[in-house]
């Protein structure tokens, strides 16, 4: 009669490296967390760029149209006016832009060619973003600068 096969040791084996997985994967976690979190990051980002670029065009177009030229002894009145079109702008995406921020030149000059000029209106934000990333604070890059340019010429 042939003796019995031990289980014990035909497992012993796979026992031994059953908690392995666990302790694989509690050490890959955390980087995956941080991987993660690093992509999305960036596609808010980007999206926030792209939104900023989108307010200064919108601010800049409308700096452009004659309407927006109220009085030209008053250009506080209207540079306030597109400030608030372009910061409006901004708050209906999810984004809160200082106005300070926001630098409009309804005198800025553009080369139109053959050596003449034209008034245009120019008009720039720079934001800073902060990251997501939890521990970011203590990176050297915690923050993210974002700054857009657009230039219409004037209508007026």
């Amino acid at each position: 009669m042939k003796p019995a096969p031990d289980t014990n040791a035909a497992t012993t084996g796979r026992t031994a490296e059953r908690g392995a997985v666990l302790v694989e994967f509690a050490i890959v976690l955390p980087l995956l967390a941080l991987l993660f979190l690093t992509v999305i990051d960036l596609g808010l980002v980007i999206h926030e760029s792209q939104v900023l670029q989108n307010a200064v065009r919108e601010g800049a177009r409308f700096s452009a149209l004659p309407t927006s030229w109220i009085d030209p002894r008053n250009p506080a009145a209207s540079e306030a006016a597109v400030r608030q079109r372009v910061t409006d702008y901004c708050r209906e995406e999810g984004i809160v832009v200082d106005p300070a921020a926001v630098v409009v030149d309804q005198r800025h000059l553009i080369d139109v060619g053959g050596g003449l000029t034209a008034r245009a209106s120019e008009v720039t934000i720079d934001y800073q973003r902060p990251f997501l990333i939890p521990g970011a604070p203590l990176l050297p890059f915690a923050r993210v600068r974002l700054a857009s340019r657009a230039v219409f010429r004037n209508l007026y």
